[in-house]
């Protein structure tokens, strides 16, 4: 027993020197267009997440979160190669600073205006959305407008100013997961399946995606909530919602947590908060163009969706056209509908299930929606830690099978790997589902021993 001990603690460090060489070689050096060898890294990343947590994570708690920080920082100097949406963000950030809002006017028109500081033409020619309006809310654009004021000109130097800051967000999505956990009795090392999880660390951290943030603040909201300090958790979700939207989605789960009258309360001043925020940059013009990137993004935009593309190929069969201005829009009507059946359906919500139904909520406008981009799964990934249900841990896997797409210029999809990706973490989804994965907490606090 002592040797098999001695041997495990040996090889710890074996795997996270291993894990630090992959991450290393995934962002320092793989380019987006080599699928082969970075599915091969991921692969790597995600065998050594699994067996550190089961293994490991038990006993060696401070040890590995002292890890996750150091893969962290061992990718805070790269230039984000499996996505550019950095440069839209630094490029709405000196927009701001520069006194122009960021949603008053396309890229285009920008270049045809007197020169700004910092906005150049090797910027421009970085932007994979040129044509289009910007989507991103007023707390994103603040923490850009923060970066255009600190890193004016130097992009690279604007890039590891953005990742401190996802960083930061990252390690408070760490503590507020750890006070959920002790206040709803679970062990505190469960935080490291989202702390951990390579996808997190490459998606937030290494491709400077803010997912982070708007996790960062639904998580604050729920500590709130659950401290029964429901004004308080109201103004966060807002915060949230003005982070990304999708938070919005919670709502009705919520009015039906706190009751009809209290709900709508919590509800008002969520809104209020969500609408300070936003009237704090937008004009009406603003808000116009703000409205109208959102239609286009569903009903133009399409990436690894799952039930859209079959109801896709139906529709071309049928009209000879691709019909998604038609088909997102109903999609994203029936995904509500879904979403407010699960909210009200039932008699009564315990708080773990309160948290799954989140998760659930989360997952059910993923699979109904036309764009599913790999970071896009840190939430329910986030949401899995504080629930019995481990499917996204599956899917944060799986979903990097969507990089497949980028072998070729122009972007084609692999509907074929899209298909298997889905298959593999739903299927285990419906094993969670059918036998309620009652046991895997209880299992989990064994392996701590």
């Amino acid at each position: 027993m002592i040797k098999v001990l001695e041997y495990k603690r040996a090889l710890l460090p074996a795997f996270v020197l291993l894990t630090a060489i992959c991450y290393y070689w995934l962002s320092y050096v793989t380019i987006r267009e080599n699928f082969i060898q970075l599915v091969t890294l991921f692969t790597i990343l995600f065998s050594i997440y699994f067996c550190i947590y089961k293994y490991y994570s038990g006993s060696y708690f401070k040890s590995l979160i002292a890890a996750g920080i150091l893969f962290r920082i061992l990718l805070l100097f790269s230039v984000p190669h499996l996505s550019d949406d950095v440069y839209r963000f630094i490029w709405d950030g000196r927009l701001a600073a520069n006194g122009i809002n960021p949603f008053s006017h396309l890229p285009s028109e920008v270049m045809q205006m007197p020169p700004i500081t910092g906005v150049t033409n090797e910027l421009y020619q970085q932007l994979n959305s040129p044509g289009y309006y910007t989507i991103y809310p007023p707390v994103l654009q603040g923490i850009f407008w923060l970066a255009g004021i600190l890193v004016p000109e130097n992009v690279f130097t604007a890039i590891i100013f953005l990742k401190i800051i996802v960083l930061l967000f990252e390690a408070g999505v760490l503590i507020l997961l750890i006070h959920i956990l002790k206040k709803i009795s679970l062990p505190r090392w469960l935080s490291l399946l989202y702390f951990l999880n390579p996808l997190m660390i490459v998606e937030l951290t290494g491709n400077v995606h803010f997912e982070g943030v708007m996790i960062f603040f639904v998580l604050l909201s729920l500590l709130l909530l659950l401290q029964n300090k429901w004004r308080g958790s109201a103004v966060f979700i807002g915060f949230a919602i003005a982070t990304k939207i999708i938070p919005a989605l919670f709502l009705p789960l919520l009015i039906r947590h706190l009751g009809w009258k209290k709900g709508l309360k919590y509800c008002l001043l969520c809104g209020l908060t969500t609408l300070v925020l936003f009237l704090l940059l937008f004009d009406a013009t603003a808000i116009h163009n703000l409205l109208n990137s959102i239609e286009l993004f569903f009903r133009r935009f399409e990436f690894n969706a799952s039930l859209y593309y079959i109801v896709r190929w139906v529709g071309t069969m049928i009209t000879g056209y691709n019909i998604i201005g038609l088909a997102g829009p109903v999609l994203s009507f029936i995904a509500a509908c879904i979403i407010v059946f699960i909210s009200f359906g039932g008699k009564e919500i315990f708080i773990q299930n309160f948290f799954s139904k989140l998760l659930f909520i989360i997952t059910v406008w993923f699979l109904f929606a036309t764009t599913v981009h790999p970071w896009y799964i840190c939430m329910p990934v986030a949401l899995a830690v504080i629930t019995p249900y481990r499917y996204p841990l599956v899917w944060s896997f799986t979903v990097i099978l969507s990089y497949a797409a980028y072998q070729t210029t122009p972007v084609k999809e692999n509907l074929w790997l899209v298909a298997a990706g889905y298959f593999i973490w739903m299927m285990y989804a419906f094993y969670e589902l059918k036998y309620k994965a009652k046991s895997i907490t209880v299992q989990e606090l064994q392996l701590s021993s």
